[in-house]
Parts: structure tokens; sequence; C-alpha cells
């Protein structure tokens, strides 16, 4: 096997423990492929200031994937070096379709995020993250906020209501494209993003082929990075169909599992 360079990180279920923080044993094994020249990055489905900050907390290089690979940054400098929006009418049209239905929505708009209240006051509960919260602007009417602003519509995270999802009508819309995180819930991004396409220019910037890159993920919206790089590699926690597509696969989030997987690239 051609020796790893670069190694991406999931991480909710991945990187992150059932309680939502980075253990000791995978701050140290980042440390040690750094030390040895390896490259680690964050490509997660969270928001670029959350993709900062476990970015830091970790240890990791400073250009992270965020927003399911909508948004590839520089942690360092807070730059946004590239970004995939959902089409304009087709943004419109998602927001027409999912609010007011009493689904729990995550709306990325650019890099500001937008709740309704009712999502709000459910996050609050079920994801209660304080950078995500600090960042998060709480309006009565998230699709004219947008329209008055002029903030596109980048990427929406829509859960704990799965059969309000409009989903066939969401599938249907050009330019769009969804997948998922959980079985529970479901993300919409513009047609052609995902973490492999935004790994993909992580390494072309740091200089690495795909084949000397690892990626260590759980769910259905790591897929394309797993089947991007040489090196894939799937928790324990993770789904049948994301370890089907991986050649190894290690301990679960619980079991430092993810500190495994990066000492087996080194």
């Amino acid at each position: 096997m051609d020796r790893v360079q670069l190694i991406s990180l999931d991480l909710d279920g991945t990187l992150l423990d059932p309680s939502g923080r980075i253990t000791q044993a995978s701050r140290d094994a980042i440390a040690r492929a750094r030390a040895a020249g390896v490259r680690v990055v964050i490509n997660s489905g969270r928001s670029m200031a959350e993709a900062f900050q476990y970015a830091g907390e970790a240890g990791c290089d400073s250009l992270v994937s965020a927003l399911g690979g909508a948004a590839v940054a520089d942690a360092a400098s807070g730059q946004v070096l590239r970004r995939w929006d959902v089409p304009e009418d087709s943004g419109r049209r998602v927001l027409e379709l999912c609010l007011g239905r009493d689904i729990e929505l995550m709306i990325f708009a650019g890099e500001e995020i937008v709740l309704d209240p009712f999502s709000k006051a459910s996050l609050m509960k079920t994801f209660p993250f304080p950078v995500f919260h600090d960042r998060a602007v709480v309006v009565d009417d998230p699709l004219a906020y947008l329209a008055e602003h002029r903030l596109p519509l980048t990427k929406l995270h829509g859960d704990q209501a799965p059969g309000r999802y409009p989903l066939d009508e969401l599938a249907a819309l050009p330019g769009v494209q969804l997948t998922a995180a959980n079985a529970h819930d479901f993300e919409l991004v513009a047609a052609g993003v995902d973490k492999g396409r935004a790994l993909a220019m992580i390494a072309l910037l740091y200089g690495v082929p795909l084949d000397r890159c690892a990626a260590v993920g759980d769910s259905d919206n790591d897929l394309a990075v797993l089947r991007a790089v040489g090196t894939p590699i799937a928790m324990g926690n993770a789904a049948p169909q994301v370890k089907a597509a991986c050649r190894l696969t290690v301990p679960s989030n619980g079991e430092d599992g993810v500190a495994q997987a990066i000492l087996n690239c080194l």
C-alpha cells in the first residue's frame, strides 16, 4: 500500500465520541500523524465555524471541508476558498416545501446559519452545541430573511420528523441532491457537491494525490469521499453500506476507533 499522506476525518460518529467530544487518544493520534508529516483534515457536514473549532481542538491542519462538502475554507485565516450554493430558484422552492411542517431545520445560507423558532427550540434539546447556536440567527420567516439579505441556500439539514419530509418533491428540483447523515435525517446540497469533491480540492492544495489519501467515516454522506481515496476506513458504528465500501473497519466512536484508524495509516 502506498504511504498515506493525508487523512480526512468526519466529525459526528467518527472523530467526536458519543458525547460530542474529542478524546485524548484521538488528539494524540493526530499529533503523531502530523509529526510524521501526514496532513489531517476535518471533512464534515457541520458549519464552517464548527469545523474551525474542532480542527483547532483536535490539532488538525487548517484546511477544512464543511457543510457536507459545500464549502472549503481555511481555519487559520477564516477565509472561504470555495463554496457551492444551491441554484436560487431551487433554493427558494426547497424552503417553501420544508418550512411550516414541524421539521427541525438547519438552514445554511452562505456563511450564515438561519433557524425558524420551531427549529431553534428543538435544536436546543437535540443539538446543544454552543458554537452552532452562537452563530445562528432566529427569524420568523427564513425565506423572507434570505431574500432580504440576498443570501443563497448552501445546505439544508432536516431531522426529527421522517414522515413529514417532502423528499420526492425535493429530489425532483433541478440542481440539487439529497443525502443523509443518519437513518432519520436528510441533507440537501447543490448537485455535484459531496465530501469527495471537497477533499479533492484540499488534496490538490496540499499537493497530495487522492490515492495517497485516507478517509474515515460512518454515514451515507461519507460514501463519496470513501470512494475517492486510496484508503477508505469505516467506523465500527458505521452503516452497513459504508463498511462495504471500505477496506478496513475500526472500533466505534465510543471506543477510540478514529485513533486506531489514524495510527493504522502511519
